[in-house]
């Protein structure tokens, strides 16, 4: 009987602590509604995230619920990062922490984190390609977008020719990440003609749709800005002045923005007529 009741303690202090944590993970998720409802959902916003070693501890064996719970949230969360707030990163570094098998959030995160506007952001790509090429040391898809994400977002050529090498040198890489990192290494080709070939690669190979998806908004992307940078060209012959703004070139009814690319920040250098994507 008292060996029962032992079981049944210990069995019943699990089951409270585990509602309990469940509780505040709802508590949170109705929070964020509410937030949702009442302000604008573009904002950028702050989270406080739990550091790794933290949700670790106290997983009491619901490791992989969690690491589904941050990763949902962190998809749900991208839209509303400022590019530089810590807690988006942290999201990752939690789910590498509970499920370091959990292979989709390692590419999501190399995808979105980095960011010409933040520099440190190149730094903990580096963290991440080393940690992921360990654990999945056959995936050719991981070396190859980081390589990207250092010539689009960061603009580092070294960098960005040792992972597409890493990716191309993989057994399981189709022709095609060969073929790129030629286009790449050509010296006649753009900037821009560079950049539209990685994504293309990225839109033809990939089988998950999310990637794809992505992957396909930024080749859109990518051939607005090139219009763009021609339409203020024509801007300057017929104003005298390069554009300020993409405002402007609408104002002129030279160009009409998609609507689906308009929740991106684009600005243009009134100086030299340059486009670029504010973060």
């Amino acid at each position: 009987m008292i060996a029962i009741w032992t079981r049944f303690r210990s069995t019943f202090g699990v089951v409270v602590l585990f509602l309990s944590f469940l509780g505040a993970v709802v508590a949170q998720v109705r929070f964020d509604k509410i937030q949702e409802d009442h302000y604008d959902l573009h904002a950028p916003v702050h989270r406080f995230v739990m550091p790794a070693p933290v949700v670790n501890h106290l997983a009491f064996g619901f490791k992989n619920v969690l690491a589904d719970y941050y990763w949902i949230t962190a998809v749900q969360d991208f839209l509303k990062w400022d590019r530089h707030d810590a807690y988006y990163p942290e999201y990752f570094r939690t789910i590498f922490t509970l499920d370091p098998y959990f292979e989709y959030p390692y590419v999501f995160a190399i995808l979105t984190v980095p960011s010409r506007q933040n520099p440190e952001s190149f730094e903990w790509l580096a963290l991440v390609a080393e940690r992921a090429l360990q654990i999945f040391p056959e995936n050719w898809e991981i070396p190859f977008y980081v390589g990207m994400q250092y010539h689009v977002a960061g603009n580092l050529n070294d960098e960005a020719v040792k992972y597409l090498e890493i990716a191309a040198a993989k057994k399981t890489s189709p022709d095609i990440v060969r073929t790129t990192l030629g286009v790449y290494l050509m010296r006649d080709k753009t900037d821009y003609e560079r950049s539209r070939a990685l994504f293309a690669t990225i839109h033809e190979t990939s089988t998950n749709d999310a990637t794809r998806t992505l992957a396909k908004e930024r080749i859109a992307l990518l051939d607005l800005i090139e219009t763009l940078e021609r339409v203020a060209r024509v801007y300057k012959v017929k104003y005298g002045v390069f554009p300020s703004s993409v405002g402007d070139i609408e104002e002129k009814r030279l160009i009409q923005l998609p609507p689906e690319l308009k929740k991106f920040y684009i600005k243009i250098d009134p100086s030299t007529g340059k486009v670029f994507l504010a973060r």
